[in-house]
């Protein structure tokens, strides 16, 4: 994977908030609060509260742009497998979003998608997921890529969290259910009627997703998430290091024994001065 960029679920070591605030279009700043709160707490706050008040009115652009940076944070701190989101660098509306199959029929996939806030947001609709690979399911328009987002979220509600909608992307690829509403109709027929049929056409689409992971980006934008292919040069060192971590973590004493060698006593052992 090329760029600088964070993705959810991962956070590189040493990384703070403040990293967030100034990233990308994250770039307006909030006046101080008075009551100790951090920006990003008070945006966090802001998000289920309705902007009633005269000066939440004045500072809706900069609460607006808060919230969206606290919905990321949160999505961050989620333990989401195998899918990775980055809001757009040149528009916070725009969040860019790859998604790996690890496990089920469509195991091996890896589905590019994007999601758009509504203007309004944290008010409006559900926010729009549209997928850029072709993907055969019934809940996805196979033209479009649109995701029918409805079947998960039938009333979208400020107080629900994007990191919500981000799990949905996920579980629709792992858990099929014939009884959900299709906007691929084709897709259902044969999930019902001709399972094996219908695995064929997903491994189709699997093989056709990873034909284009290396393809150049559809957008200017430097947060788009690329990937490149395995350098043995570059790559070989770090994967080193990564098992070496591992090994020291397995070796490492995960606690302090009280108990004398050669002795089944316990607290036999004399505490250390």
């Amino acid at each position: 994977m090329s760029g600088n960029v964070s993705i959810s679920g991962i956070k590189s070591e040493g990384e703070s908030e403040d990293n967030l605030k100034r990233q990308g279009s994250f770039r307006k700043l909030l006046p101080a609060n008075t009551n100790g709160d951090s920006q990003l707490g008070t945006a966090a706050k802001m998000i289920d509260r309705p902007n009633s008040s005269q000066n939440s009115k004045e500072y809706a652009a900069y609460f607006q742009e808060y919230n969206i940076l606290a919905e990321y944070s949160m999505l961050r701190d989620q333990d989401l497998k195998g899918i990775y989101v980055i809001p757009s660098a040149q528009n916070s509306f725009l969040w860019f979003g790859v998604q790996f199959i690890r496990q089920g029929i469509y195991q091996g996939g890896v589905f590019r998608f994007t999601i758009t806030l509504p203007q309004n947001f944290p008010d409006g609709k559900c926010p729009d997921v549209v997928f850029q690979t072709k993907v055969f399911h019934p809940l996805i328009n196979y033209e479009t890529g649109e995701l029918y987002t409805f079947w998960g979220f039938p009333e979208w509600k400020r107080n629900i969290r994007i990191w919500k909608l981000v799990q949905f992307i996920t579980r629709i690829f792992i858990k099929l259910d014939t009884k959900m509403t299709p906007v691929n109709e084709e897709a259902l027929l044969l999930l019902e009627t001709n399972f094996e049929s219908y695995k064929e056409q997903v491994k189709k689409c699997v093989k056709d997703s990873l034909s284009v992971v290396y393809d150049r980006p559809t957008v200017d934008d430097p947060h788009y998430i690329t990937f490149s292919p395995y350098n043995s040069e570059i790559h070989d060192p770090i994967k080193q290091e990564i098992y070496n971590l591992k090994n020291d973590s397995e070796n490492k004493p995960t606690g302090y024994s009280w108990v004398q060698p050669g002795s089944l006593t316990p607290f036999s052992k004399s505490e250390a001065r």
